[in-house]
C-alpha cells in the first residue's frame, strides 16, 4: 500500500547528475531540458509517496523521513506540541498522528504518525548541500488535499541560501507550507515555510535548522529564538578577511592590510575550510569559531590555496579588532565601533 522507490528500470539518479546541464548557468537546448526532466522523474515517485497532508492548524504539508512515520513540517503547521492531529497519505488514507516539538526561531516542526506501520520515507540531505543556482524541486498540497489532482510538483532553482533559509523560484501557495524541497537526488534539503505569490518572498527552512533543534523538538519542546541562537562568547579576536559563502567553507574576497590574515599570507581566492579542526559550514560558523578566541591567541586554519595549489595548514595569531578597524562616525558625533 505504501510502496515507494524509483520506477522499474529507471537509471540511477546519481548517474543522471553527470549530465552537463547541471553545471551550466542556463539550459541551452531541448536535450538539456529533457535531462532535467529525466532526473526529476527518476526520484519523483519516492518523493511523492512520502509527501503527506498534515491536518492540524488548518491544512498543510509534510514529508515522512523514517519508516515508523516521523514527519518533517513547518512549525506553524504542526502547532502546539502533544496535540492529536491527522496525516493524510497520497492515496487518501487518514492516519492518527501527534505533534512533537517545534521551533519558533526557524519555523520547523516534527509530527509522529501514531498508527503502527511501515511508511514510505525519503532521505534527509546533509546540511549545506545546495547553493545558489542549483536545480531543486518542491512538492506539496497547495490549496489543501485533493486526491483527484494529486500532489503538485514545481521545478526551479535556488536563488539564495543562508544558515536557516533557502530562497527559490518555485511557486508556492497556501497548503504548501510544511512540504518538502528536494535536491536532484531526491533528498530533502528544506521545508516550505514562508509562502507568497511573489517569488522573492518564498522561503524554505533548511535541514541545518532542523538539525540544530532536533533533540529538543523530539522531546516535545518549543524552541524559542533565544534558545536556538545561544549568544556567542565574543572574545574579540580579529583575523582580517572579507568573505562570502563557499561550498567548502568561506571564500576570502579581501584581506585587511597589515592584519593577522595578511601576515599569514592569506589571499583573495583562498578558501578556509576548517578552524582548529572544526568544519567551517557557513558564515555564521566561521564567525563563531573566530570569535571564540581572543587577541593574541593562535588558531590553526585549513585553507585551499588558490595561487599555490592544494590545502595548507596555516597558523594565525589573532589581533585586536580596534587596532585595525576604524570607528564609524554617526551624525551625533559619537563613535561606534565597526562590528
Amino acid at each position: 500500500m505504501f510502496a515507494s522507490g524509483a520506477p522499474s528500470g529507471a537509471r540511477p539518479a546519481k548517474e543522471l547528475l553527470e549530465h552537463p546541464v547541471f553545471r551550466k548557468q542556463i539550459p541551452e537546448s531541448p536535450e538539456d531540458l529533457m535531462a532535467i526532466q529525466e532526473q526529476v522523474r527518476s526520484v519523483l515517485d519516492r518523493a511523492k509517496a512520502a509527501t503527506v497532508c498534515v491536518l492540524s492548524n488548518g491544512s498543510g504539508s509534510g514529508v515522512i523521513v523514517s519508516e515508523d512515520g516521523l514527519v518533517l513540517t513547518a512549525g506553524h503547521v504542526s502547532g502546539e506540541p502533544g496535540k492529536d492531529i491527522h496525516v493524510m497519505m497520497p492515496d487518501g488514507t487518514k492516519l492518527k498522528a501527534k505533534s512533537l516539538g517545534r521551533s519558533a526561531a526557524a519555523d520547523s516542526g516534527l509530527v509522529q504518525i501514531t498508527e503502527e506501520g511501515e511508511y514510505p520515507f525519503v532521505e534527509i540531505a546533509p546540511p549545506a548541500t545546495v547553493y545558489r543556482g542549483d536545480w531543486i524541486f518542491s512538492v506539496g498540497h497547495p490549496g489543501g488535499f485533493d486526491k483527484e489532482r494529486g500532489i503538485v510538483l514545481r521545478v526551479g532553482r535556488v536563488i539564495h541560501r543562508s544558515t536557516d533559509t533557502i530562497q527559490t523560484d518555485c511557486k508556492l501557495i497556501g497548503g504548501d507550507s510544511g512540504g518538502p524541497l528536494f535536491d536532484m537526488l531526491g533528498r530533502v534539503v528544506g521545508i516550505h515555510s514562508r509562502v507568497s505569490k511573489k517569488d522573492e518572498q518564498n522561503y524554505h527552512v533548511t535541514v541545518r535548522a532542523f538539525k540544530r533543534d532536533w533533540d529538543r523538538m523530539m522531546k516535545g519542546d518549543i524552541v524559542t529564538v533565544d534558545d536556538s541562537y545561544a549568544k556567542i562568547d565574543r572574545k574579540g579576536g580579529f583575523l582580517g578577511v572579507k568573505r562570502v559563502p563557499h561550498p567548502q567553507g568561506v571564500l576570502i574576497t579581501g584581506v585587511v592590510e597589515n592584519s593577522p590574515a595578511a601576515d599569514a599570507k592569506l589571499r583573495p581566492g583562498d578558501v578556509i575550510t576548517h578552524i582548529d579542526g572544526s568544519k567551517v559550514e557557513s558564515l555564521n560558523s566561521f564567525r563563531a569559531l573566530v570569535n571564540s578566541h581572543g587577541p593574541g591567541e593562535t588558531i590553526l586554519l585549513s585553507a585551499i590555496k588558490r595561487w599555490e595549489g592544494g590545502t595548507k595548514e596555516v597558523e594565525v595569531t589573532l589581533g585586536n579588532r580596534n587596532d585595525f578597524v576604524p570607528a564609524k562616525e554617526p551624525r551625533n558625533g559619537l563613535p561606534i565601533p565597526t562590528p
